[in-house]
C-alpha cells in the first residue's frame, strides 16, 4: 500500500511536470513570434520617422521594441538551453536581429544629424527584409520543434493520467481508508485532462470556422493534384496499351525479344519517374496543410484584434456623440440667452437697461466658463504624449490636503490614510493630483448636515498595479436609479451645494486616459466609496 501511494504521488508529479512543459513550450512559441513582430514594429517606426520627419513616430515603437526584444531574448536564452535546443541557429538569429537594431540606430543618428541622404541610402538597401525572413524561418522551425515537444508531453500527460486512475483503483481495493488520499490526485488529474480536452475542442472549433475561408485555396490545389493524377492515369493506360502490343508482338515475333526487353526497361524508368512525381505531390500536399494551419491561426488572431478595435471605436463614437450633444445644447442655451437680452436692450433704458447689461455680462461669463470646460475636457481626451514620471501617492495626497486646508478646517474633516508596500507609480503627476483632489473635495462638499466628514484613503498593490480606495460618510448617491449617470458630463445628484457636475466626469476621463479604471459603491445616507486601479 505504501509503494502504491508513492507511485501515485510520483505519477502526480509527472502530470504536473508535463503540464509545465506544455505551458513553457507555448510561451516559447509566443516569444519566437514576438521577434518577428518586433522587427516589423521597429522597421515601420524608422520608415515613418524618415517619411514624416516626426521622431515620435519612431521613438515610441523603438523604445517598446528594445524593451521587448531584450525580454524575449532573455526568456529564450534560458528556456531553449533548458530544452537542449541547438543554439547555433538561435545565436545567428539573435546576432542578426541585434545587428539590424544597430543599423536602425545608425539611420536614427543620420536623421538626427540632418543627413537624410545617408539615412535614405541605408533604408533603400532593405536589410530589414532578410533579417525578417531569418527570424520568421527560425520562428516556424522553433514552432515545429515545440509542437513535437507538446505532442510528447501531451502523450506522457495522458498516460500518467491513465496510470494514476488504475493505481487508485488498486489502492481502493487494498485499503478503503487511503481512498481520500488517492482521490485528491485522481480529481486533479482528471480535471487537467478535461481542461486539455476542452482546449483541444476549442481549437478544433476555431479551425472549423476558418475552414470555409480557406476552401477556395484548398480546392484550387486539389484540382491541380487531380489534374496531375488524371495525367498519371492516362500515362498508365498508355503504358498498359503498349504492354499489350508488346505481348502480342512477342507471340508473333520471338526474334524481337531483345527489343521488347529494352522497351520494358524504358517503361520501368517511366514508372520510377511517375512514382517520384507522386511522392513530390504528397510532399506538396503536406506543405499545403501546414500553410493552411498557419493561415488559420493568423486569421483568428486578426479577427480578435479587429473585434477589440471595433469595440473601442464604438465606445469612443458613443462618448463623442454624447459629448457633442451636451456641449451643443449648453452653447445654444447660453447664446440664445445672449441674443434674447441683446434684443431687449434696444427697447429699454435706465435701471432696467443696466440690469439687462449685467445679465448679459453674467451670460458671457457663463459662456466663457463653458468654453473653458470644453477646452479642458478636450485637452484631457487627447492621446498622452508626455513622458511619464514617478508619482508618490503619499506626497500627492499631502499636497491636496494643503490645497483644501481651509475646507478641511472649516468642516472639521478627518482624513485617515493607510499605505501598504507600494505607494509609487509611473504616471502623469497632474492627472493623479486632479483625480485625488476632485474625490476628496467632493467628499467634503457633499457631507451630511450634522456629521463631520470622515474620509478613509487606502493605497495598496493589486495584480502588479496600484489600487487607491477613497471612502466617505457623506450624503451618498442613489446608484439604483443613477448608475449610468455617475460619471456623466454636467450630472449632479445634490442641488443644495454649488457645483457644475464636472468633477466626476473629469476623474473618469483622466483615469481612462491613463489606462486605468474606477468603480463606485454608494448608498443614500451611508456615504460613497471610489476604487481606482492604475
Amino acid at each position: 500500500m505504501i509503494i502504491n501511494i508513492l507511485l501515485i504521488r510520483q505519477n502526480g508529479k509527472t502530470i504536473q511536470k508535463n503540464q509545465d512543459i506544455l505551458n513553457t513550450s507555448q510561451e516559447i512559441i509566443i516569444n519566437a513570434e514576438e521577434i518577428v513582430e518586433i522587427l516589423h514594429l521597429i522597421d515601420v517606426g524608422i520608415r515613418g520617422y524618415y517619411i514624416s520627419g516626426n521622431k515620435f513616430m519612431y521613438q515610441s515603437p523603438a523604445d517598446s521594441a528594445k524593451r521587448r526584444i531584450e525580454k524575449t531574448f532573455n526568456f529564450l536564452d534560458q528556456e531553449l538551453d533548458n530544452q537542449f535546443y541547438a543554439l547555433e541557429e538561435y545565436s545567428i538569429v539573435k546576432d542578426t536581429v541585434n545587428y539590424y537594431f544597430k543599423l536602425v540606430s545608425e539611420i536614427d543618428q543620420a536623421l538626427e544629424n540632418g543627413n537624410k541622404e545617408k539615412a535614405k541610402s541605408i533604408i533603400l538597401q532593405d536589410q530589414g527584409y532578410p533579417v525578417w525572413l531569418i527570424a520568421n524561418s527560425f520562428s516556424n522551425k522553433l514552432k515545429e520543434y515545440e509542437l513535437n515537444i507538446q505532442k510528447k508531453a501531451t502523450y506522457n500527460f495522458q498516460r500518467a493520467v491513465n496510470t494514476s486512475f488504475w493505481l487508485q483503483i488498486i489502492l481502493f481495493i487494498i485499503a478503503l481508508p487511503t481512498l481520500l488520499y488517492a482521490a485528491r490526485y485522481a480529481v486533479r488529474s482528471l480535471g487537467l485532462s478535461e481542461k486539455l480536452r476542452v482546449v483541444e475542442s476549442e481549437k478544433s472549433n476555431i479551425l472549423k470556422e476558418q475552414k470555409e475561408k480557406l476552401e477556395r485555396l484548398v480546392r484550387k490545389r486539389t484540382d491541380e493534384i487531380l489534374a496531375q493524377n488524371e495525367e498519371i492515369r492516362a500515362q498508365n493506360e498508355e503504358i498498359s496499351s503498349q504492354n499489350d502490343v508488346i505481348l502480342s508482338q512477342n507471340e508473333e515475333m520471338k526474334d524481337s525479344q531483345r527489343l521488347i526487353e529494352e522497351k520494358n526497361e524504358e517503361l520501368t524508368l517511366q514508372n520510377d519517374i511517375l512514382n517520384k512525381a507522386k511522392i513530390t505531390i504528397e510532399k506538396q500536399q503536406k506543405l499545403l496543410e501546414l500553410k493552411n494551419e498557419e493561415l488559420t491561426e493568423e486569421v483568428a488572431k486578426q479577427n480578435k484584434n479587429l473585434k477589440e478595435t471595433n469595440l473601442e471605436l464604438i465606445n469612443q463614437i458613443n462618448k463623442l456623440q454624447q459629448f457633442g450633444y451636451i456641449v451643443s445644447h449648453n452653447l445654444r442655451s447660453s447664446t440664445a440667452r445672449l441674443l434674447g437680452l441683446s434684443n431687449l436692450i434696444d427697447n429699454t433704458s435706465g435701471s432696467e437697461r443696466e440690469n439687462i447689461i449685467e445679465l448679459m455680462k453674467q451670460s458671457s461669463e457663463d459662456l466663457h466658463e463653458l468654453i473653458n470646460d470644453v477646452s479642458m475636457i478636450l485637452l484631457i481626451q487627447k492621446p498622452i504624449t508626455k513622458i511619464l514620471e514617478e508619482v508618490d501617492i503619499r506626497e500627492t495626497i499631502s499636497k491636496v490636503k494643503n490645497i483644501l486646508k481651509n475646507e478641511i478646517d472649516n468642516t472639521s474633516a478627518v482624513i485617515n490614510e493607510s499605505y501598504q508596500n507600494k505607494n509609487k507609480l509611473k504616471s502623469l503627476p497632474l492627472y493623479i493630483e486632479s483625480i485625488i483632489y476632485n474625490l476628496i473635495s467632493n467628499a467634503i462638499k457633499y457631507r451630511q448636515k450634522n456629521l463631520n466628514p470622515q474620509i478613509y484613503i487606502k493605497v495598496n498593490d493589486f495584480q502588479n498595479k496600484l489600487k487607491i480606495e477613497i471612502e466617505d460618510n457623506g450624503l451618498g448617491i442613489d446608484l439604483e436609479n443613477n448608475i449610468d449617470k455617475v460619471f456623466g458630463l454636467y450630472k449632479r445628484f445634490h442641488f443644495h451645494v454649488e457645483g457644475k457636475g464636472l468633477g466626476l466626469y473629469l476623474v473618469k476621463t483622466q483615469i481612462d486616459a491613463l489606462g486605468g479604471k474606477i468603480e463606485v459603491e454608494s448608498k443614500i445616507g451611508r456615504g460613497t466609496k471610489f476604487t481606482i486601479i492604475i
